[in-house]
């Protein structure tokens, strides 16, 4: 059985996603407590986030709280909107700023040190394709990636060049 915590009332006579029923503001609150619970954020932060998922398939705030209520019912809601809350919690929990929605630098290597990590993975790679079967030369080219990789805080090694490149041409 449910706790009274982790179901919201229910609107009397009313649909799954109607949201003019008398339990809709008790809906957003519990909508939005429960994003808080999950990016995890402040109430503020949530609203915000599903102010913006709702915005994003047109939507009112409180028909998106009508639909997470009935998926907590098991009544799984229109793929539309499953999506959307999907990407705006996971924008949330990986973006260091979950108020604007968008990511923020955060602590950025100085432009020479990018510029010197570029230039020892460009070096390296032209030293690997001159001598592809030189053990020494495919390591110090892992170590240029990895390199790049944790300065421009980029998971893989094309996004890591590509942010490098454009980190020190600005």
């Amino acid at each position: 059985m449910k706790s009274r915590a982790s179901t919201p009332p229910a609107a009397a006579g009313s649909r799954p996603y109607d949201s003019r029923g008398a339990g809709s503001g008790a809906a957003v609150a519990w909508a939005v407590g429960m994003t808080m619970a999950t990016v995890p954020c402040s109430a503020r932060d949530a609203g915000r986030l599903l102010a913006a998922a709702a915005a994003r398939v047109e939507i009112s705030l409180a028909e998106l709280a009508a639909a997470m209520v009935a998926e907590s019912r098991g009544t799984p809601p229109p793929a539309l909107i499953g999506r959307a809350l999907s990407q705006a919690v996971q924008t949330a929990r990986t973006s260091p700023d979950a108020r604007s929605g968008r990511a923020v630098p955060g602590l950025m290597p100085s432009t020479e040190e990018a510029e010197h990590a570029l230039g020892r993975f460009f070096d390296a790679r032209l030293r690997l394709v001159a001598t592809p079967a030189d053990e020494p030369a495919r390591r110090a080219l892992e170590d240029a990636i990895y390199t790049l990789c944790v300065l421009m805080a980029e998971p893989s090694a094309h996004a890591a060049v590509v942010a490098a490149v454009q980190y020190t041409e600005t």
